[in-house]
């Protein structure tokens, strides 16, 4: 029988697919397809580290598969006939569809490090690796972890938690230099040093010893050497494009190739979404990397409305993202000043640091937020936010969707805000606010010296 849609992987963009499809007044039989008996959070890999909570609470169930009628299939899929719109499983069994949707997501980026498949290097990714991250925490020991963006920080400070001794290795000069702005990483890394990890940056690891295959060093540059029980490889993911590619589908380096509808050129009963998928940014449209499973999300509704012979478009990446480090939580949307830079735009900064509560109330600390504007038009691109406590991920939306409005400069200096004691700012203040007056002060200066 000829499905109406086969999904191939049964990651976020690949769920939120089914729901999309079983939410429409059309009965369609849809069966996804998935190489994963068990599916893991995998934003939630650092925090199921620790024994808190059970295994299975980190576990996607299957049920949000299949409660949402759609036929669920572990198997994995091993090649795809674009022209007889049919594809091939390993167990031999052939599927045939009228739409295909790619959520085949992603994998973690291994470098080719000597030594780097030794027993006790594990990757961010999947529910064996984070069997493996909390079997071996419970060990002690040390840990060292490559990669310093945020699943690296976050599984860092997991391991730091579970009491092992912890040594941080980044490349670039920084820790979480993709997604923060530099004025906001020394309060975190001097937190992590505090709590008595080991910041290594500006580091290259290249090598890994083995004592009877099991890691039990990295080799970096400059000679150094630290001894490891554990290492965790958090240094990025690359999607998962070669079945797309055998598939005579084209693909780039940041994913499978599709138009604004999600839908593959010259195949029109074929999308991609999620990690899989090649994406553009919604500031400037050049291409981006962007492998959060919001994304994934956004994407795939795209997708499934689409299918549904809906007229939907999607507007790009903003990479809205929020981590925590301690007691610090911090975020951004959009471009950061040097992505923005990096791309040739003419950018104008604006920043503040404004108290989270009234100045009498106690627990009072700053709410740091840095604001990217669009010299030429005056619109917001990007935003920053560093605070104490979990709330840097509602600052972070407000500014995502000021982005998606088009909003400039002088739409935010005036917008209207609540203020309450143990909430908010007092009345006069605002960290928005505040920033774009900055910025303001800025393109004054800018203007008086031409």
């Amino acid at each position: 029988m000829k499905r109406d849609v086969v999904i191939i992987g049964g990651g976020p963009a690949g769920r939120i697919v089914v729901h999309a499809l079983h939410a429409s007044e059309k009965s369609l039989s849809v069966t996804l397809i998935k190489d994963e008996e068990v599916n893991v959070n995998r934003c939630a890999i650092p925090y199921g580290i620790g024994d808190d909570n059970p295994l299975r609470a980190f576990q996607i169930p299957n049920t949000l598969v299949t409660d949402f009628g759609a036929e669920l299939v572990v198997d994995q899929v091993v090649s795809v006939d674009a022209e007889d719109s049919s594809l091939q499983t390993a167990s031999g069994k052939r599927y045939e569809y009228h739409h295909l949707v790619w959520a085949t997501g992603a994998r973690p980026l291994v470098p080719p490090i000597p030594g780097v498949d030794a027993t006790g290097i594990v990757p961010v990714r999947s529910l064996r690796d984070l069997e493996q991250l909390r079997q071996r925490a419970e060990q002690g020991g040390r840990a060292v972890v490559v990669g310093g963006g945020y699943i690296g920080v976050e599984v860092a400070i997991a391991l730091h938690h579970a009491g092992m001794d912890v040594t941080l290795v980044e490349m670039l000069p920084h820790i979480l230099m993709m997604t923060s702005e530099p004025e906001f990483i020394a309060p975190i890394e001097t937190t992590l040093t505090e709590k008595g990890m080991r910041l290594l940056t500006g580091s290259k690891v290249m090598a890994f010893e083995q004592n009877n295959g099991k890691v039990c060093a990295a080799r970096l540059d400059a000679d150094r050497r630290v001894e490891a029980d554990l290492v965790v490889l958090a240094v990025g993911v690359v999607p998962n494009t070669e079945l797309a590619k055998d598939s005579g589908l084209a693909t780039s380096p940041y994913g499978i190739v599709t138009d604004s509808a999600m839908r593959i050129p010259g195949h029109p009963n074929m999308y991609a979404a999620g990690d899989c998928a090649a994406k553009l940014s919604y500031i400037n449209g050049q291409p981006t990397r962007g492998e959060f499973g919001t994304n994934a999300t956004f994407m795939a509704r795209v997708a499934a409305q689409n299918i549904l012979g809906n007229d939907v478009t999607f507007p790009g990446v903003i990479n809205t993202n929020a981590s925590t480090a301690f007691e610090w939580s911090t975020g951004s949307a959009g471009m950061t000043e040097a992505m923005a830079r990096d791309a040739g735009m003419d950018v104008v900064c604006g920043c503040s640091k404004v108290h989270d509560r009234y100045p009498m109330m106690d627990g009072l600390s700053e709410i740091h937020t840095k604001l990217v504007f669009d010299r030429a038009n005056r619109n917001l691109i990007g935003g920053s936010i560093l605070r104490k406590g979990l709330c840097a991920a509602a600052h972070v939306d407000f500014i995502s969707l000021a982005i998606q409005m088009g909003a400039t400069v002088d739409d935010l200096v005036n917008y209207q805000y609540a203020t309450h004691p143990e909430l908010a700012a007092k009345p006069s203040d605002n960290t928005v606010v505040f920033a774009c007056r900055d910025a303001m002060k800025q393109w004054e200066r800018h203007d008086e010296s031409v």
